[in-house]
């Protein structure tokens, strides 16, 4: 095998999630049993693509699905979109088992035929594909009409936020995670006050388990005004935009 430095990058970029720790509703565990089903050899299909609104969960399922074959000694590849656009950055990698692109809505036109050629290459090699954009691939805007076709070979899957309750669910078992306790009252101020989604939600989570620990604080809605305010908040809205 090739020694690409990918290899080596992809893990250290992907951060080290689980299916289990992807957080679902009714309208989205679809995708995500999909994926595990893929990973685990159950779906007849080579290739799935992922299409969905940033903050979705996509590259947290591109991750889980890395780390759940590299724990089994399968070789795996992360490439964040930029990477795909580097000279000579998909030479190869058809030798790995499991292939993830990521945010391929940042794919040059003049890379195009570079991930048409790895996309045959893996084909013909068996090596398994899942491709992450925030559009589907009719609305990539691609000028290479037999890469939009090949983006569509497999399962195309739409990713979704979670509804109120399923993200009221994801913030309580996040809090329990942690060890910490906080009341119907702080999840009801925290869905009110904060931007619904899961990014978001993680981040209030690791602040206050920080400063509660550091503070010897109980978690209630003055302790999260006291950390959060309305700076705080329109920070974290600007950076999920």
């Amino acid at each position: 095998m090739h020694s690409h430095p990918q290899l080596t990058l992809a893990l250290d970029t992907a951060p080290a999630v689980s299916f289990d720790s992807f957080h679902v509703d009714s309208s989205t565990a679809l995708v995500r049993d999909s994926l595990r089903a893929f990973v685990n050899g159950q779906l007849k299909e080579q290739q799935i693509f992922l299409w969905g609104e940033s903050g979705t969960g996509k590259t947290h399922l591109l991750s889980a699905a890395c780390q759940a074959l590299a724990q089994r000694g399968y070789r795996v590849a992360y490439i964040p979109g930029e990477m795909v656009n580097e000279p000579g950055a998909l030479d190869g990698m058809e030798q790995v088992e499991l292939l993830c692109f990521d945010d391929l809505q940042r794919l040059d036109h003049a890379s195009e035929v570079d991930l048409f050629h790895c996309i045959n290459r893996c084909r013909e090699a068996e090596t398994r594909l899942i491709l992450a954009a925030d559009r589907a691939p009719d609305q990539l805007g691609l000028k290479l009409a037999d890469l939009q076709t090949r983006l569509g070979w497999g399962l195309v899957c739409h990713t979704q936020f979670m509804d109120e309750d399923g993200l009221r669910e994801a913030f309580r078992k996040e809090i329990q995670a942690r060890s910490l306790e906080a009341s119907d009252e702080v999840l009801g101020y925290v869905m009110r006050r904060f931007p619904r989604r899961m990014a978001a939600l993680k981040s209030i989570v690791k602040t206050l388990d920080e400063v509660s620990l550091s503070e010897q604080r109980r978690i209630t809605v003055p302790f999260v005004k006291s950390i959060f305010g309305e700076a705080e908040r329109a920070a974290l809205q600007g950076r999920l935009r």
